[in-house]
């Protein structure tokens, strides 16, 4: 009840993932798990274990910590005499976390970004005619025709995730009905339009708003792409209530996580996706370019984006960046109204 009674489902998982992973670090110590063996000796090898050979991030580790600790405090007070030394996990602290790094990107890199997406469908046109050229002259290459394009869906996701800082995890979980308005020529002629009910961690419940580019492209997804997905997952009784769907010629996942979401897009093709973009945006810059995007895009890439232009539109009202990003966290508050090191850099410039 400790664990799973009160939490998120999603927190809970990751609260016995933590514990099964410090059981079988116990069970490998001492060829047995039993509770009565832990002593603080074991949780500082755990500690070490995450840290430096398995390599995670300090915030997982720390995690992981939180878990254990928990689970320990929790043990301690039901059977004081268990433990044979006291709480294990008494007097042990959580690693320092490095600095935080704001990754966003800054408005001449937005702006062309948004240039791109809306090339997109130009892209996979003449990809798809230079793909039938090649087969009609037998002179086919390694290129492939892209049935399971979807660019205006692509647009679409790139546009609210600017617009609106979800995370990705929310994105894939929203519905159409929590659009409003949600058909297209209303989206195109409204002069504002929002996503309701959004979910986000630790219970939040929050209302995002869409600029002119999300609900333009959102129109143009809803009439084209989306309306023939959603027909074809009809026909064979899959659920369409997702706001963004799969591509429907896509094969079935066999995996019954997977299956049981219908036509609900998956976290990780997202990912994919908001991937793909960002290699394309590089390839139209040359080497060296300030306007080049580090590393590969991500979707956080787009939250923090969102976020940081967020505080330098309001003067960085840590009310309204909590209340838009459904974070509590005022480290975090402050990470987001920190400018990246590029355009901290440029202030400089100017004295």
């Amino acid at each position: 009840m400790t664990v799973i009674g009160v939490r998120d489902p999603t927190v809970a998982r990751k609260i016995d993932l933590h514990l099964s992973r410090f059981c079988q670090f116990i069970e490998d110590c001492y060829r047995e798990a039993r509770v009565s063996l832990i002593l603080k000796r074991d949780v500082l090898g755990f500690r070490t274990y995450l840290d430096e050979e398995i390599s995670f991030a300090r915030s997982t580790t720390n995690n992981h910590l939180a878990s254990v600790s928990g689970f320990c405090a929790w043990v301690h007070a039901q059977r004081p005499d268990l433990f044979a030394l006291g709480n294990p996990c008494q007097g042990i602290g959580e690693l320092p976390l490095p600095d935080l790094e704001p990754e966003s990107l800054d408005k001449d890199q937005v702006k062309l970004l948004k240039s791109v997406c809306e090339r997109l469908p130009g892209f996979y046109e003449s990809h798809e005619k230079r793909y039938q050229k090649q087969r009609r002259t037998g002179k086919v290459t390694t290129t492939r025709l892209h049935t399971h394009a979807r660019p205006y869906r692509d647009r679409a996701i790139i546009s609210v995730f600017l617009s609106t800082g979800l995370r990705r995890e929310e994105l894939v979980l929203v519905n159409l009905d929590q659009i409003e308005p949600q058909q297209p020529a209303q989206l195109r002629e409204a002069r504002r339009a929002k996503m309701i009910r959004v979910h986000g961690k630790g219970k939040t419940i929050r209302t995002l708003w869409l600029s002119a580019d999300a609900r333009s492209a959102l129109a143009d997804y809803l009439e084209g792409e989306r309306a023939l997905d959603a027909a074809t997952f009809a026909e064979v009784g899959k659920d369409t209530s997702a706001l963004f769907l799969r591509a429907s010629s896509v094969a079935q996942p066999k995996a019954p996580a997977d299956s049981e979401r219908g036509g609900r897009m998956a976290v990780r093709a997202v990912n994919y996706l908001v991937e793909r973009i960002g290699e394309r945006y590089n390839a139209e810059l040359p080497e060296g370019d300030p306007l080049r995007i580090k590393d590969k895009l991500h979707p956080h890439t787009l939250r923090h984006t969102f976020a940081f232009l967020l505080a330098d539109e309001t003067d960085a009202d840590a009310y309204e960046l909590e209340r838009r990003l459904g974070h509590r966290s005022e480290r975090y508050i402050k990470l987001y109204t920190n400018p990246p090191s590029h355009i901290a850099a440029s202030y400089i410039e100017k004295f």
